[in-house]
């Protein structure tokens, strides 16, 4: 992130110059702008730093990318079949094999958001042919707040302050938030 702050202010200087002088003079002081002077017009173009293992990043976000252009695809199948009104009421299997599967798993359960359903789950098969994508309707009650279909929905009339919230909204909102680290 210190990165492309030094790079965005550098190129937003000339035509944004007392915002990016502003910026400047907070960052200039911090250790990681050890270098840099009281003002940002004596500064030259910022070069990026090489990113260890970038091409291992792209590749995954490109498997990513197929893997969730076909579970879209999936859920508007059955949305036009009308089995589900949106992608939030589904839950999706994804049956993936190979290097798939570790890629897949790798993300846990923020996988779901990636798909933008309510569920997600990873199950390896033996080969490509027995790949699938297997979308069922959640048979959860749907939080109020994000919308997700869960387990842990609070009925009516269970609390009063929290009715009709998921456990992760609960977490959210009243207690230390959820621990998200991908999506």
């Amino acid at each position: 992130m210190t990165s492309i702050t030094q790079a965005l202010l550098r190129l937003m200087a000339p035509t944004l110059s007392f915002t990016a002088e502003e910026a400047w003079s907070f960052f200039a002081g911090k250790e990681a702008f050890a270098d840099s002077s009281e003002t940002i017009f004596t500064q030259t173009y910022y070069t990026l730093p090489e990113v260890a293992q970038a091409e291992a990043l792209v590749a995954k976000f490109n498997v990513l990318h197929e893997v969730r252009a076909t579970v879209t695809k999936q859920l508007e199948e059955v949305r036009i079949a009308g089995n589900i009104g949106s992608s939030l009421q589904a839950e999706v299997e994804l049956k993936v094999s190979g290097d798939k599967v570790a890629l897949l798993q790798s993300l846990g359960d923020d996988l779901k958001f990636v798909l933008i359903t309510s569920a997600a789950k990873v199950t390896a098969v033996a080969t490509e042919a027995d790949e699938a994508i297997v979308v069922t309707p959640s048979a959860n009650q749907k939080c109020e707040r994000c919308w997700h279909y869960r387990a842990d929905v609070v009925p009516h009339g269970q609390h009063a302050e929290h009715e009709g919230l998921c456990g992760r909204c609960i977490a959210n909102l009243f207690g230390g938030g959820e621990d998200r680290h991908f999506a």
